[in-house]
């Protein structure tokens, strides 16, 4: 799983014959062929560092359990999907890739992933094994175009002791957790600790892009397309999401975030200050979770993870969720064996060994028990438990959904920059998102 980085389908009934037999024969291939004659296996993802040292393991377990098969990892952790597009197109794809949550309609609607629905059954991949926004994520009517690898909801980091100093505990979520008590709360603990005229404890740091502040809009009962993905003007400009924008703004407007300097080139800090006690409050997924692990295990950091605050008029909040998973080009260069490691890739033995990284929430609901059921601290089962009502992010099913981001970080830029209208911003925004899109 990294942290936030394609339509045409079949449905069952449109499986033909033909494509029935083909099916079977790969199967058979798949569940008999020897592993004694050599192959080369290349896989396409974006890991680094740690994980891509993780990923190292899952393939070596492949390559001991099929003697004679190497498997090469080709990381690209930038410009990934414009890489990977490029090598399918001409003729050179690997045989399996991942896909994160945002690519799928680009790859699903360009016919660059296989179906791999005719193949679960000898590959003992179970789709109800599989947390189930998170396998939807990947289905197109009957089709399964990426084998789930693993997945994360947005979440919000608290530092107890930060809310504990400044005497509000008590607000941490109980199942009224609201806008009201997420900003009594921030306000609270935003305090100028050493008496030289600056704050040095904040409250939150503002979530200037969508993929963060888009759970905000949904637990404001608003959205910002249409159902179906057909428009933005109306939603991302509508009254529950100028909400959104206001509360959020109104923080950063206020001194409770660091300041609008971050809204330009983002906050490297975050981390540091919410570990070291100079912030409450942070937004992030599971992928951030390592960087606290020790301290928390420690005892240095009193971590919770709690829900995204909810507006007041409603009585939960819903989150967004992001999920990746293994898929193979029709045309990889050996297809029987491809399909046999992407099950492989997202089989329980393989989620169990990633499981170590952190990074994620295994995408097999058995095996991310299994994870929380180990971890001592309980954040695994704060995470498991927020699952339930989020929803997959719009990437999954509009194609290009990049560009809409691109468009939406002006909303709230342009108010604290330049201290335009959040109504006028975001309805140029929505205007400009429809022209484009032509949906």
């Amino acid at each position: 799983m990294t942290s936030p980085r394609p339509r045409a389908s079949r449905s069952p009934r449109a499986v033909t014959s033909r494509a029935a037999i083909l099916a079977t024969a790969v199967l058979s291939a798949v569940a008999c062929a020897p592993d004694g004659s050599d192959a080369v296996l290349r896989v396409a993802l974006w890991a680094g560092g740690h994980e891509l040292e993780i990923e190292r393991q899952v393939a070596d377990r492949y390559e001991a359990l099929h003697p004679g098969v190497r498997v090469v990892l080709e990381s690209a952790p930038n410009g990934y999907e414009e890489r990977l597009l490029t090598s399918i197109a001409a003729g050179r794809p690997p045989d399996v890739y991942l896909m994160d949550s945002p690519d799928i309609p680009t790859f699903v609607e360009r016919g660059l992933a296989l179906d791999l629905a005719p193949y679960q059954e000898a590959l003992g991949f179970r789709p109800d094994s599989v947390f189930g926004q998170v396998a939807d994520a990947f289905r197109r009517g009957g089709s399964m175009f990426a084998l789930p690898k693993d997945f994360t909801p947005m979440v919000l980091y608290a530092n107890r002791s930060v809310l504990a100093a400044a005497g509000v505990e008590d607000l941490l979520p109980a199942p009224g957790w609201t806008w009201t008590d997420f900003r009594r709360a921030a306000e609270a603990v935003t305090a100028d600790t050493d008496g030289d005229g600056r704050k040095d404890v904040f409250g939150f740091d503002f979530p200037r892009n969508l993929y963060q502040w888009v759970p905000f809009v949904w637990s404001a009962g608003g959205d910002i397309l249409a159902p179906g993905g057909s428009r933005a003007a109306g939603y991302l400009d509508g009254p529950e999401a100028l909400e959104a924008y206001r509360f959020l703004t109104a923080l950063a407007e206020d001194g409770l975030t660091p300041g609008a300097q971050f809204v330009q080139q983002g906050d490297p800090a975050r981390e540091a200050r919410f570990a070291s006690g100079s912030q409450a409050f942070l937004l992030s997924g599971h992928w951030t979770l390592p960087v606290f692990r020790d301290l928390v295990e420690a005892g240095a950091l009193d971590l919770a993870i709690v829900p995204i605050p909810h507006h007041p008029s409603r009585t939960a909040a819903t989150s967004v969720l992001y999920a990746s998973g293994w898929a193979v080009p029709p045309n990889a260069p050996n297809l029987r064996r491809a399909i046999d490691l992407a099950g492989f890739l997202a089989s329980p033995e393989a989620q169990r060994i990633r499981a170590r990284s952190g990074l994620a929430i295994p995408s097999r609901a058995d095996v991310a028990a299994e994870t929380a059921a180990a971890d001592g601290t309980g954040v695994e089962d704060s995470f498991i438990a927020l699952v339930e009502g989020a929803r997959m992010t719009w990437g999954a099913q509009v194609r290009d959904f990049s560009r809409i981001e691109a468009l939406a970080v002006e909303i709230m830029d342009r108010r604290l920059v330049r201290g335009e209208s959040l109504a006028s911003s975001a309805s140029d925004v929505a205007r400009r998102i429809d022209a484009e899109f032509e949906w």
